[in-house]
């Protein structure tokens, strides 16, 4: 028997979904899940993910901003066409992706395979 690297790889692409966003230009940008992050990019996310679970008051408003932009490049597909859709989004805007990302690439959400 022979183990395809490529068809587990769909498998799990298929598994562990990427959250698709609609720029305002009309482009498709997938946020990918987590745990289809390499190695390096897994651990910069958690460290981002990390730092804002810790951001509290008003004073770290002013710090949110770059570190959601961070997160959303690091799993986006098309960080071109992503970084000109922020260019002008508000703090709430880039939040509100974050939280709706999460809620759809929430971990334990794979279902096992068929077959």
């Amino acid at each position: 028997m022979t183990f395809s690297c490529a068809d587990a790889m769909a498998e799990v692409e298929n598994d562990y979904k990427s959250f698709e966003l609609e720029t305002r230009a009309g482009k498709s940008v997938k946020l990918k899940n987590l745990l289809l992050l390499p190695d390096a990019g897994l651990k910069s996310a958690m460290t981002i993910l990390g730092s804002l679970d810790g951001a509290k008051g008003a004073g770290d408003v002013s710090e949110l901003m770059p570190k959601l932009r961070d997160l959303l490049v690091l799993v986006a597909d098309d960080t071109a066409a992503l970084k000109r859709e922020m260019a002008d989004w508000p703090v709430g805007m880039a939040m509100t992706v974050v939280s709706a990302w999460q809620e759809a690439t929430e971990l334990g959400e794979a279902q096992p395979s068929e077959g």
